[in-house]
């Protein structure tokens, strides 16, 4: 399934008053094509990845699943994102508009006897690089000319030199998801809307605490739909409104295609903006996953698959799952601080084919996989297969999949299990838990130890006395039994006891992940 890009639909929803203290800053390399290679043939075929500089800041998706799969490839339209925030004010606005400068450059990954990679030549300029700044407000990109052009799409940049190539990107430069003290979570109900089926988009402001307690200046919803057809945006409905903590608005989608929506948030001088969201508005009968919440490209986002419980539903098109599937974005998702705060490096998908939740109470977890799981689905993160069954949930790091129970007449805290399982996948957090969870060890960014001494030595970098350092055993059928360590608080923690915050440890790992994201990583 090819979904075209959601930043086509900026010329829908105008950013509310002057650029917000941040913004966030995204350059997407649509296509890069060789023109000449000396190498091409003796060092094997092109491997392309890409070096992008954004104010200052590195980014290198070299290794990543993404440049991998295209490997051996001479042109390539890879959607690679790759975006910052910047401060405004710490720009250079000499000339009476503040510049962010960008640079880009390509690279052919070589083996040993190659003698390192190479980059090529995608300037007319002096060097091999891309240059050019990027003004915030309005959006502009200045590559040579005095007055710069309008922010978009279809920039072609090529080489001279021998080993040279063509490289095709966009730039977008817009209001980041969150902001300190400051989220805005934009759900629709249902998530999975059809033709001819009203369609609530809801808007609400809340503080860095995930309270609804601020009164925004201004809130917008605004919604269209996309026609297979042509690649013109009809649009559906423009809701403005000041001085609300929450709005709503609802429209019904009456023709074919995809369904677009976004909210923005202006509080003062600060802006949010959720990212667009596309929806397929068609349930199909094909093996191909649905999209419920389309933000990006698949290698610069978290991509979450719903699976439908076969001893819960009856298809996965069951309005009980639909609804269910509603109520774990809302809440397990966008209920949480870390990843609402992040809510535009997520995709959720539907599969159409259904699993099977497998009880871990007997100490194994053998879940059912929907049927093509590692092909299909090969691109997910993770595959949540929900459910309303009594039994306990687990994941399966290594098939890229966990249960979730949704019914809390089964489990108060059922929705938040969801939160505590994507934790171990694709975050990769261990359990906190004594004395039979799931302990391991990761390399980067652990957050739980296989010995004291590596607990100890980590505490400084999460601002921790040793101390706090806490250790239990593990049960087993032999002598000693195995000891863990961590120095995240108990009980009060997500991978503790699933309704408490992302403590220091865990938000660490977020970042890590969500850092590879923004550097087409994921």
């Amino acid at each position: 399934m090819i979904l075209a890009a959601c930043a086509a639909m900026l010329g829908v929803m105008t950013p509310m008053a002057s650029a917000a203290p941040n913004v966030k800053v995204t350059v997407t390399l649509d296509r890069i094509k060789v023109l000449y290679s000396s190498e091409e043939g003796a060092c094997g075929s092109i491997d392309w990845y890409a070096k992008v500089f954004i104010n200052g800041v590195p980014f290198n998706n070299e290794d990543s699943p993404s440049q991998d799969e295209l490997e051996g490839q001479g042109d390539i339209s890879p959607g690679w994102e790759f975006s910052t925030e910047v401060d405004v004010a710490t720009l250079d606005q000499s000339s009476g508009v503040a510049k962010i400068p960008v640079t880009i450059e390509v690279w052919d990954e070589d083996g040993g006897f190659c003698l390192g990679d190479d980059q090529y030549d995608a300037s007319q300029a002096v060097g091999r690089g891309i240059n050019f700044q990027v003004a915030a407000s309005p959006c502009r990109v200045f590559r040579g000319s005095s007055t710069g052009a309008p922010c978009g799409s279809g920039y072609i940049d090529s080489g001279t030199a021998e080993d040279r190539a063509e490289v095709t990107y966009s730039v977008a430069v817009d209001d980041p998801a969150s902001a300190p003290g400051l989220r805005i979570r934009c759900t629709s109900d249902p998530v999975a809307p059809t033709i001819g089926t009203p369609v609530t988009v809801t808007a609400t402001a809340l503080d860095g605490a995930m309270m609804p307690t601020i009164v925004a200046d201004e809130l917008q919803i605004v919604a269209a739909r996309n026609r297979s057809t042509d690649s013109v945006r009809y649009p559906l409905a423009d809701h403005k409104v000041s001085g609300v903590n929450s709005t709503s608005v609802t429209f019904t989608p009456t023709e074919g295609g995809d369904l677009v929506y976004g909210c923005r948030l202006r509080e003062g001088t600060t802006g949010l903006f959720t990212g667009w969201r596309r929806v397929d508005t068609n349930p199909g009968t094909s093996a191909e996953p649905r999209p419920v919440s389309y933000t990006g490209p698949r290698g610069s986002r978290i991509d979450i698959v719903f699976v439908a419980d076969r001893d819960t539903y009856t298809s996965s098109r069951d309005p009980r799952f639909l609804d269910d599937v509603r109520r774990v974005v809302e809440t397990s998702y966008y209920g949480f601080n870390d990843f609402l705060a992040n809510q535009d490096k997520f995709n959720f998908w539907i599969a159409r084919a259904q699993g099977r939740a497998d009880d871990a109470n007997d100490g194994d977890c053998d879940h059912d996989l929907p049927a093509g799981w590692d092909d299909a689905f090969a691109f997910a993160d993770a595959g949540a297969i929900l459910h309303r069954k009594n039994q306990r949930d687990c994941a399966l790091r290594g098939d890229r999949i966990f249960s979730g129970v949704v019914d809390t007449a089964v489990r108060s805290d059922a929705l938040q299990v969801v939160t505590h399982e994507s934790g171990h996948q694709p975050f990769g957090l261990a359990d906190e838990y004594p004395p039979d969870g799931g302990y391991f060890q990761q390399d980067v960014a652990p957050n739980v130890y296989e010995d004291m001494a590596g607990c100890i030595a980590d505490a400084p970098a999460l601002n921790r006395e040793a101390t706090a350092c806490r250790r239990w055993e593990r049960p087993t059928d032999w002598w000693p039994d195995p000891d863990w360590f961590s120095s995240e608080p108990a009980p009060n923690d997500v991978m503790y006891n699933n309704t408490g915050p992302a403590n220091a440890a865990d938000i660490r790992r977020y970042v890590l992940i969500f850092g590879d994201c923004a550097s087409a990583k994921c």
